[in-house]
């Protein structure tokens, strides 16, 4: 498929940052407003157990900071996951260093977990929490949540990509494509990119998730998979009609949100020095 360029850009579905800057115990009310906010978004909400697993795991490799929440009520306790059992479908929770948060917690229907997996936050809910010994340490064997929120929160940058300079993006060949399909990324940011393709383009639907590749032009190729967020018909200035699919990141492997930043950056400082004749 050849290459349309593109002029207008359009928002994608990500949305501007809400902050969550006190978790402690006190009047923290940020934690409700938030859980508010987006409670009812399914865009968010996580259930395939592959994926869930996979988010989990990335807690527990990066040593993500947990504040949980007990009863999803403002007191709260900082942990961390340790563990996740595949045979029993459990995690194993860091107790506190307050022995009165652990007997709170283990009295508790349950923990309302907040992390953040590189910069995005997560939330999960914990229940049926047991109390173990865990090498002369407090800890909380809890059965696997049915559900988590990966939320974008970030306040983002979109790159419009030069034409001779900008990601590629391959979605392979499944059920419904007998090839794999080729395409130049038109605006990129740390929260998802966008495509053009012909307006009889069936292959991309509203909400679907996509296995892909992206390629950056300066670094690795990443294994990453996008939901559809929105389907926008555009006129170019040649009067050639087509459609902008933009796409939000769901999973990103380990290093591609700066690999990608780092192509965001390498590109607005060309395009600057460029407009100060530097280049």
């Amino acid at each position: 498929m050849a290459d349309i360029p593109i002029e207008p850009r359009a928002n994608a579905c990500w949305r501007p940052p809400l902050t969550v800057d006190s978790m402690s115990d006190g009047n923290d009310t940020a934690v409700h407003d938030v859980h508010a906010a987006d409670a009812a978004d399914e865009r968010f909400l996580v259930r395939n157990p592959r994926q869930l697993r996979q988010l989990l795991r990335s807690l527990i490799d990066q040593r993500s900071l947990i504040n949980a929440h007990i009863d999803g009520r403002d007191r709260s306790f900082p942990t961390a996951l340790l563990e996740l059992d595949e045979d029993d479908d459990t995690l194993l929770l860091d107790g506190s260093p307050q022995e009165a948060s652990n007997r709170a917690a283990e009295q508790a229907d349950h923990l309302l977990c907040f992390a953040q997996l590189e910069r995005v936050l997560v939330r999960f809910r914990l229940q049926a929490l047991q109390r173990v010994d865990n090498d002369g340490h407090v800890a909380f064997r809890a059965p696997l949540p049915d559900e988590l929120v990966h939320l974008q929160r970030r306040e983002m940058y979109r790159l419009e990509t030069p034409v001779t300079d900008s990601p590629q993006l391959l979605i392979p060949a499944g059920e419904s494509r007998a090839e794999a399909l080729s395409m130049r990324v038109v605006d990129i940011s740390g929260g998802g990119l966008a495509v053009a393709v012909p307006t009889d383009c069936a292959v991309f639907s509203l909400q679907k998730r996509y296995p892909a590749m992206l390629s950056l032009p300066d670094g690795p190729d990443l294994e990453i998979e996008l939901v559809v967020c929105n389907l926008l018909p555009q006129r170019q200035p040649n009067g050639i009609e087509i459609k902008r699919v933009g796409m939000r990141f769901d999973i990103l492997p380990r290093g591609a949100d700066s690999a990608i930043q780092r192509y965001i950056f390498r590109i607005d400082r060309q395009r600057k020095a460029r407009r100060n004749g530097e280049l």
